[in-house]
């Protein structure tokens, strides 16, 4: 029960960023691909997340 609980609030959080991120690109000029990347990026294996996709 406590792993399903963990995907929800991580998967809360990802779309929070992700709708914070196109907000943020808009006022920037930064295309929002490059912010969904770089998203990506810390939320995978590789990153801070250590999510495997």
């Amino acid at each position: 029960m406590f792993l399903i609980d963990q995907l929800i609030l991580i998967g809360g959080v990802l779309i929070l960023l992700g709708i914070l991120s196109n907000m943020i690109s808009s006022r920037l000029g930064v295309p929002v691909l490059v912010l969904f990347l770089f998203l990506g990026m810390l939320a995978g294996s590789e990153g801070i997340g250590g999510l495997e996709f």
